[in-house]
């Protein structure tokens, strides 16, 4: 008995460290991809939410990691009370942090890492909180989700999935060969 513990411990440990080399995929969410999350079409269907639910399914196989910028708290936030404003229905508050998820914090030291970065080529034509949103993919050799075109002058450094290419069909899984 001993021996076949000793040898399911070694195959668990193995496996476990297997799974430590798979590199675990990354996706740094802006503004605009959280509130497409609770945001379906007419036919109760959102790309936002579809790709969430992928990954935590495990219908994209591998480890991950969604990144929410600090500042998209405020952003979220602000964006529901205009949408209240303007008379639409959207929950003001849903929970999408989980165990696969960190909120990205906007101090000293993100500035610090990303002084050069700013300055690039594509990164100088982005705006305000945009910039961010980049530079963390950026550093993070994340995908970037969003459903803003404007981070076309970026496509080229930084993985983009624009969730409007989705609008209709989860399009964005051919990216993983889904």
């Amino acid at each position: 008995m001993a021996g076949r513990s000793t040898r399911s411990l070694e195959r668990m440990q193995a496996r476990s460290e297997d799974a430590r080399s798979i590199p675990v995929k990354k996706f740094v969410w802006d503004t605009s991809a959280i509130l497409n999350i609770k945001e379906p079409n007419a036919q109760g269907y959102s790309p936002g939410h579809s790709l969430f639910k992928d990954l935590s399914d495990g219908w994209i196989p591998g480890p991950y990691q969604n990144i929410f910028p600090a500042i998209a708290a405020f952003e979220v936030d602000a964006s529901v009370s205009r949408k209240h404003r303007e008379g639409k229905k959207i929950l003001r508050h849903f929970y999408i942090v989980n165990e696969n998820a960190i909120i990205y914090p906007i101090d000293d030291a993100l500035i610090k890492r990303c002084g050069d970065i700013m300055a690039a080529p594509g990164f100088s034509q982005l705006r305000g909180a945009d910039l961010i949103f980049a530079c963390i993919a950026y550093l993070e050799n994340a995908f970037l989700v969003t459903m803003d075109r404007g981070f076309g002058a970026i496509a080229s450094q930084v993985q983009v999935i624009d969730l409007n290419d989705s609008i209709d069909t989860a399009r964005y899984r051919k990216r993983f060969d889904l």
